[in-house]
């Protein structure tokens, strides 16, 4: 019997999991599976994955979440033979949109049975923080920062929050050195693109992969207030590369220096303020269940 271990964040999208639960444990009967939860804490959830796939040995292990669970089953995958499922649970799920997988539960398992597991690069900034969906320092990040900080949730926090964001834009001098040029930009965000878009369906680097070993830096220079109309446009008709204001660069090593502290997000998690980024890509990858393709 195949061994798989569903990793399960109890409170990803704010809605309960025990009807979830049921569907999965009922799936995994159908098919005569050897299934196993473990249910995250927020405290020592890493250390806990590593140990049951030390112990139990699963072929599979399935994060069952939204993209902060997915990065955290990840981290445990780098460079191993297990194979990566994902059923997602979260808010925005964007790397299961990213990669195809549905967010119905019942399309999702099928993907654990049928799908290609394929490599998806992972990178690693300052050293310690680990993405493989969308980082980025500046306007994306204060807007977590500050819906994080706010007591409304849903869609009209989230509106009340992009709305002082726009009026109160962060803005910094950026010197960054890649693999391939030196140079200085003014801008509003810097994006350390892995994927093309972001959870709400905004693609932010359209011609962007997950497995070519590179990632691409997304600057955005500083637009008219009266621009901020046409660029939401452009974003979810995944033509953003064609504004003006727009600057998408292909790296395999980034180093940027702002002239002030910069909030900085990774794979949706604040992780709090920078001055110095530095983003590489990871040599090992992760093995990622999607869906087969025709």
């Amino acid at each position: 019997m195949e061994k798989i271990l569903f990793v399960i964040n109890p409170i990803s999208g704010g809605n309960e999991k025990e009807d979830c639960k049921a569907t999965v444990e009922k799936w995994w009967q159908q098919h005569q599976l050897n299934g196993q939860w473990m249910e995250t804490t927020g405290e020592g959830d890493l250390e806990r994955i590593n140990t049951l796939i030390q112990e139990e040995k699963p072929e599979t292990v399935v994060a069952c979440g939204g993209d902060g669970t997915v990065n955290l089953v990840a981290r445990a995958l780098l460079g191993t033979p297990v194979n990566m499922g994902i059923l997602p649970l979260g808010s925005a799920n964007g790397l299961a949109t990213e990669l195809c997988i549905p967010g119905n539960v019942p399309k999702a398992l099928d993907v654990l049975l049928e799908g290609q597991p394929l490599p998806l690069d992972g990178l690693l900034i300052n050293g310690k923080h680990h993405a493989f969906h969308l980082a980025d320092a500046g306007y994306n990040a204060r807007l977590v920062q500050e819906f994080e900080s706010g007591d409304q949730r849903g869609q009209l926090g989230y509106a009340r929050s992009f709305l002082r964001v726009a009026r109160n834009r962060p803005l910094a001098k950026f010197k960054i050195r890649t693999d391939q040029k030196t140079f200085s930009r003014r801008s509003v965000m810097a994006t350390f693109a892995n994927a093309r878009r972001y959870g709400t369906g905004a693609i932010v680097n359209p011609d962007g992969r997950t497995d070519d070993g590179q990632f691409e830096l997304c600057l955005f220079l500083p637009w008219p207030r009266w621009y901020l109309v046409w660029m939401s446009v452009l974003f979810f008709i995944g033509q953003i590369d064609k504004s003006r204001y727009v600057k998408i660069i292909p790296c395999r090593t980034l180093q940027l220096e702002a002239d002030r502290p910069m909030p900085l997000q990774v794979d949706g998690e604040l992780v709090g303020e920078a001055r110095s980024i530095s983003v590489e890509v990871l040599k090992d990858k992760v093995q990622v269940l999607r869906p087969a393709e025709d």
